[in-house]
């Protein structure tokens, strides 16, 4: 189910979209640096995007979700053996292949998106 991932996955060409490293092909430097942020990892602000995916790989364990039932479901399971939390991409109207990331904190009641959602990305702490 929840799989460790490492860098050189995330950019394989070849991966189907209801992989994890799909969507986390898609992140963004910011991104990185968020889930770095969430496990208390410091690094250089000037650190490239590949050095801040390794990092946060590392502490990192990832299933991709099909819908909003599938998050609930798994939150409710593993909630109280790790910190988790929850990427959701939102695409825009004229592009449904690729998504906005938006992460969600569902310990803070924070809503998972309805409409326009390309996918969810389940993170928990190793």
């Amino acid at each position: 189910m929840f799989q460790s991932i490492q860098i050189d996955e995330i950019f394989d060409p070849n991966i189907p979209a209801d992989h994890p490293t799909y969507w986390l092909a898609q992140l963004r430097k910011a991104d990185w640096q968020y889930l770095l942020k969430f496990v208390d990892v410091k690094l250089p602000m000037k650190s490239k995007k590949q050095t801040l995916a390794e990092a946060a790989l590392r502490h990192f364990e990832f299933v991709n979700c099909d819908g909003r039932g599938e998050v609930w479901q798994l939150w409710n399971e593993t909630r109280n053996e790790h910190r988790v939390l929850v990427i959701q991409f939102r695409h825009s109207e004229s592009d449904w292949s690729r998504g906005i990331p938006e992460f969600v904190h569902l310990e803070k009641n924070d809503p998972l998106g309805f409409v326009n959602i390309a996918g969810r990305l389940f993170c928990r702490v190793k």
